[in-house]
């Protein structure tokens, strides 16, 4: 008898939405940052694409620009309480965390410059690489995949924990991922395997 093949989770991953004015043209990372108007209306938004999905679990990093969308989409669902995963947090900054590009440009204008050709996927100082990210991102989603094997599971996260995904279905390192682009509020879906170690597929892009 043929034992039935292991049926990956589907992933819908979110980008929470736009950030207060002020923290524009700031490097804030994991710092807590409220969202706009506009960014908690990208945050309405997603929950109505999705009002209609039957999803098995919510999950944010926990940050409340994360958590507005998350709470959003709960809303609607009975029976699925909030969750928080702290692996799921931004990139971390470390000391460049709260200071203005600009204000860095004129105290180290050579690692901005490094910033603009990489499009910000180098490590600040006292900071996480793009590359250690994604090794803190990666459990979490293989997590999510055996938990809730053959189910749908909706993830409220930010830029570069989106990116790690998107490497990781597209086979690029992360030193590239920073090529790979969601705008505030958008969506995209990857079917993620249960097994250990399986590359996850990109099902679709800024859905």
């Amino acid at each position: 008898m043929k034992l039935n093949s292991p049926r990956p989770v589907r992933l819908i991953l979110v980008r929470h939405g736009e950030v207060e004015e002020r923290w524009r043209g700031t490097i804030y990372g994991r710092l807590d940052v409220p969202l706009s108007d506009r960014g908690m209306e990208q945050s309405r938004l997603v929950a109505e694409v999705l009002q209609h999905e039957p999803l098995d679990a919510v999950v944010s990093s926990g940050l409340q620009r994360a958590e507005a969308a998350a709470a959003l989409i709960r809303s609607t669902r009975l029976g699925i309480e909030r969750a928080d995963d702290p692996r799921l947090t931004e990139l971390d900054r470390g000391d460049w965390a709260g200071r203005q590009i600009s204000e860095l440009t004129q105290v180290d204008p050579k690692a901005m410059e490094r910033w603009t050709a990489t499009r910000g996927a180098i490590q600040a100082p006292g900071g996480e690489s793009p590359a250690a990210l994604a090794e803190r991102t990666r459990p979490a989603f293989e997590e999510l995949a055996r938990r809730f094997e053959g189910g749908t599971v909706a993830v409220v996260a930010h830029l570069w924990v989106v990116r790690s995904a998107l490497a990781a279905a597209l086979g690029l390192p992360m030193s590239r991922s920073s090529q790979l682009g969601l705008p505030p509020g958008g969506i995209c879906e990857l079917a993620w395997p249960s097994a250990p170690g399986a590359s996850p597929r990109l099902v679709c892009l800024g859905a």
